[in-house]
């Protein structure tokens, strides 16, 4: 018997013995029936069709690499993968039922005909292949189902945590009326910065699930002076960094239409950036007006930043090789930076020498279709 005919006359046995092997992998949870069942025949029926159908030398070269043009198996094998993360599994117990389904498939393929078994070397690597197939549609999405899952998990933790950081910050605040000395002012004046720390935090962490999740980020766009908005920013960071000397300079018309809250996030992660990663301790800030654009420039010295680093520093969760432990921030800075400029049609780039030491360059339209007063 072939065994595309052996797999298609046995099914309900196949799918028995690997929802058995199934149970061993729940980690002692017993699983609903409806979760092994699921969609394990019509697994196991399309391996067995997909076997039987004519397969050209460059078809078989194309499969062999991944390259098979989805089908029927793709949504099956996804639906499948989706209930088994409902169930707890991971990939690598995913990737031990397709195992284990190869294994019973041939052992009870060459127990029931050991003479078809024996002269089945084509047969066999039609079923390997059609096995790969499955796996290989099952990895990418088990990979972006746990993506969104994950994604969907900061989210949901970064808004939960703003409740009890709000308490914080207003408990703090209602301290500093109550007469307090001196090293108690300083006492709530660190939990203060602590908590707006923390509030910038969850701030770029909702904001990178929102990215991540495919939320278009949210612009609301009223006239402003980018300037004057800049300069805010400016004298915010250097009273919270004394230590530090920032330069700030502005020129040219500076006015436009922008989302100010946004744009002052921007201003301030690259500030913070600067501080955090430049070896000097001046910075210098500009802000020029152009004839349809307004720039921003912030400058911090130290050596430059390799060019591999360049290509994936905007990336989420990106430090560099050796990030600072005493840093307060998630590596989300600069992918918040990318977001807000892309959501106002900007642009942004980074320019690093030995000479100059590093700038980034953020170009705003003045105005810009689609903005929202």
């Amino acid at each position: 018997m072939r065994l595309s005919e052996f797999i298609r006359a046995n099914v309900d046995q196949i799918v028995h013995e690997w929802e058995e092997f199934a149970k061993t992998l729940s980690a002692g949870t017993a699983l609903p029936r409806w979760i092994l069942r699921d969609h394990a025949p019509a697994i196991v029926k399309y391996i067995a069709d997909d076997m039987e159908v004519p397969q050209a030398p460059a078809e078989e070269e194309a499969k062999s690499k991944g390259e098979q043009p989805s089908g029927p198996t793709e949504h099956t094998a996804a639906v499948h993968v989706s209930l088994r993360i409902e169930s707890g599994f991971d990939l690598v117990q995913i990737m031990a039922e397709y195992r284990a389904l190869r294994s019973c498939v041939l052992r009870m393929w060459r127990q029931g005909y050991p003479d078809s078994f024996a002269g089945g070397a084509a047969e066999i690597t039609r079923f390997a292949e059609a096995i790969d197939q499955n796996v290989a549609e099952a990895v990418p999405y088990y990979q972006e189902r746990e993506t969104q899952y994950r994604d969907r998990f900061l989210g949901i933790l970064g808004h939960d945590l703003r409740s009890p950081i709000n308490a914080i910050t207003l408990g703090a605040y209602l301290l500093t009326s109550n007469g307090l000395n001196e090293k108690q002012r300083g006492t709530v004046s660190r939990i203060l910065n602590s908590a707006r720390r923390l509030n910038r935090m969850v701030s770029d962490l909702l904001d990178f699930s929102r990215g991540r999740l495919g939320s278009p980020m949210l612009i609301v766009a009223t006239e402003a002076n980018l300037g004057q908005l800049v300069g805010e920013v400016v004298n915010e960071v250097q009273t919270a960094n004394p230590q530090f000397i920032v330069n700030f300079d502005s020129n040219g018309d500076l006015e436009g239409r922008w989302d100010v809250e946004r744009l002052k996030q921007v201003a301030s992660n690259l500030l913070l950036n600067a501080i955090q990663h430049g070896a000097g301790k001046e910075i210098k800030v500009n802000v020029t007006g152009e004839e349809n654009s307004v720039v921003i420039a912030v400058q911090n010295e130290g050596p430059p930043i390799p060019k591999e680093l360049q290509v994936t520093m905007f990336d989420p969760l990106v430090q560099g090789k050796k990030p600072d432990p005493t840093r307060s921030g998630l590596g989300l800075g600069l992918f918040i930076v990318n977001e807000i400029v892309a959501a106002h049609h900007g642009t942004i780039m980074v320019t690093s020498t030995q000479d100059s030491g590093t700038i980034f360059s953020v170009r705003l339209p003045r105005r810009w279709f689609g903005s929202k007063a």
